[in-house]
Order: C-alpha cells, then structure tokens, then sequence
C-alpha cells in the first residue's frame, strides 16, 4: 500500500485522532515513517488505543479504590460506598469495551473504500460491542437503582421505627428495571437507525389493548401496589376477611394475598377485593389482645363470691398482663342466668384462644367446688284445667 502524505492522514484521523494530545503529533508522524505502512500503522494505533484504555480503568480503578474511597468515608451515608462498589465491579469490564470500540474505529480507516467485506464486518463488530456497553451499563444503573430504594426503604423503616416491608421491595425494583431496560432498548435502536417513535407509537397501542383485556388483572395489581405503600396488614399479621374467615398473610403478590388460615389452608384472594371490603387486623398496631370469658350462674348466686373466682383465675394466669386490671362485668339478666363476663389482655394475639380455653375449665372446675351452679335454660309450663278435667285449648 503507497504512503499517504501525513496532511492527508490528519485530514482522515477522524475521532481516534481527535484523542491524541498535540504534544504526541510529532511521535505519531515518527511512528508512521518507521512502519512505512498505512495497515500496520493503523494496527498499531488501535492495539495503543485498546492498551490505554486498559490502563486508564486500573488508574481509574485505583483512584476510586484508594482517593476516592477515603473522600467518601467522611460521608454519613452508606449509600455512596456502595455505590462505589458497584462502579468498582463493573469499570474494568467498561474499559474493554471502551477499549474495543475505539480500536475498531481506527481499523476501519486502515481498510479501502472498496474492501466491503472487511468494512461491513468491522461495522458488525461496532454493533456488537456497543450493545455490551449498553448491557454493561445498564447493569450498573440496574444494580445502583436496587441498592438505593433498598437502602432509601430500610432508612425510612429505622427512621419511622417501623418494619421494613419486605413485599414492596421486589415490586419498585421490578418497575425500575424495566425502564431502565427499555431506555436500553431504545438507545440500542436508536444506534442501528431504527424509527423510535414507531416503536413507541406501537407500544402505545398495544399497552391499551392490553389494559381494555385485563381491567381485572390491572385492577388487582394497582390493589396490591395500593396495599403495599398503605400497609394495612403486613407478612405475619393475623387479619379477618371480610366473609370473617381469620388467618395470618402469608404473601403479599402483585396481584393476589395469600392468607393461611387456622385448618393450614392457603386462602387466595385477588388485592381488589381486599381493598374494599372491611379487614380487622388483630396484629398492629400492637399485639396486645383482649382476653375475653362470658359465663352464666343461676339466680340467687352471690355475685361477689362468683366474681372473685374469676378476676383470681385470671391474675394467677402467667400469660394474663397485670396492667391492665382484669375485670369481670355483669353483663345480663337472661332468662335462666346471671351473665357476667370477664375482660383480660394478653401481649400476644396467638395465646388468646389457649387462654380462653384454659380460664374456661378453671372457672367451671372451681365454680363445681364452690357450689356456685351454672344453669340449664328453663322454662316454667303452667297448665290450667277446666272444671270438668280437661285441659284448656290455648287456641
């Protein structure tokens, strides 16, 4: 291949040449004359571009590691560590592609303009490595993005003093990645010279024809997104549904809640209903639960006697709370009892029904020893007879 004058060359450097410093002018137009090659020079141009771009990711990486690390450990803040990581990870893979694109661009120039095959495999070549920077990159952003709604959600839990929610979590990043994916998408596009607003256009279109099939599906995923940022129950709590069945969450979905109640059975329930009927969460605020008994005794007991039993059954009960103060009410005068009810608290909703059931066979125990009777229904029949013996028609 003949020699090109260095003014035509310079004219041709293109962008690799614009990364040259002046002060390598005059080393460049010596290397040139050495090699007394228009390929090998180029050659050796790219394998120099790919060499610094190596190296200028381990100083890069070298910095951030020592200089950059020390800067940032005076911060409060965590999240700048790890991000700092992240960047760490991934910069020496964002060099080699750095590298390998700035080395095709300067092998292009060494190949004719009739050479098309040896072109239109270095265009290849092009596209691919632009496609894993994209990759490359989208990834970083992927992975800074769940590291700071992670860290942004588990700074407002110790902040608030409440629990971190494990189930929103999974979602917000699930929508980041995808818009970070199709930003990817459309750069990607974009490159190759592809009409973007057609795609977007088209997007469009299909994205309501889609929400018009599936209102319930969407309407269920909008529930659950609602139920997650609102946090009306929580993994763990024990609620009752609206048809009164009680269980605990089990999962919270996108688009349905899990509850498994007391017989082990999931129950599945779509997040709309959910959201508008009426649930009673017996675990938040607190668990601090109420305790309750309600027992009948026959009329002409002494209510103090009776009473006394249980507030003593329920003080000496060891997962009964001492503040407050158990209580016993008399509640009603039904047809054949005296109803009284005794009101407790316990600091766990899982031991109310033990409880219960315990206080239960304590009082009707210890009532069978005292002598106290707790009554049968009774109904008094009074028979009238007329004069001649026969019973009166009551019709």
């Amino acid at each position: 291949m003949p020699d090109v004058p260095v003014g035509k060359h310079r004219r041709q450097a293109g962008k690799s040449g614009e990364l040259l410093n002046v002060t390598t002018a005059p080393f460049m137009e010596q290397l040139r004359a050495y090699v007394n090659s228009d390929l090998l020079y180029h050659l050796l141009v790219a394998s120099l571009l790919f060499l610094l771009s190596l190296v200028s990711g381990w100083i890069a990486k070298r910095l951030l590691g020592t200089v950059g690390r020390k800067i940032i450990s005076r911060t409060a803040s965590e999240l700048d560590d790890l991000i700092l990581n992240i960047i760490l990870d991934k910069i020496k893979w964002i060099a080699v592609v750095v590298g390998a694109y700035l080395a095709s661009e300067e092998l292009i120039k060494a190949t004719r303009e009739t050479d098309v095959m040896a072109r239109q495999f270095l265009g290849y070549a092009q596209g691919i490595i632009f496609v894993c920077f994209v990759i490359v990159v989208t990834l970083v952003l992927i992975r800074i993005a769940d590291t700071s709604v992670k860290y942004a959600m588990e700074r407002h839990a110790r902040r608030t003093d409440s629990k971190f929610n494990e189930a929103l979590l999974p979602l917000i990043n699930r929508l980041i990645n995808i818009v970070i994916a199709l930003v990817a998408v459309i750069i990607i596009l974009d490159h190759f010279g592809q009409d973007v607003s057609s795609l977007v256009v088209s997007l469009g279109v299909g994205s309501l024809a889609i929400a018009l099939a599936a209102q319930d599906t969407i309407a269920n995923m909008i529930a659950g997104f609602v139920i997650m940022i609102d946090r009306p129950f929580r993994v763990g709590d024990r609620i009752q549904l609206p048809n009164g069945d009680t269980g605990d969450v089990y999962e919270i979905g996108v688009r349905s809640t899990k509850i498994l109640d007391f017989d082990n059975n999931l129950i599945i329930l779509p997040n709309a209903e959910l959201t508008k009927g009426r649930i009673v969460n017996y675990s938040y605020p607190q668990q601090v639960i109420r305790v309750m008994v309600e027992v009948g005794v026959a009329y002409g007991t002494h209510l103090d006697d009776a009473k006394k039993i249980m507030l003593n059954l329920a003080k000496g009960h060891p997962d009964v709370l001492a503040d407050p103060v158990p209580e016993v009410f008399t509640v009603g005068l039904a047809d054949s009892s005296v109803n009284l009810r005794l009101i407790a608290r316990t600091d766990d909703y899982r031991k109310k029904f033990l409880i219960e059931t315990k206080l239960r066979e304590q009082i009707y125990e210890t009532f069978l020893k005292e002598g106290i009777q707790i009554p049968f229904p009774q109904r008094v029949v009074h028979l009238v007879t007329e004069p001649h013996g026969t019973p009166q028609n009551p019709a």
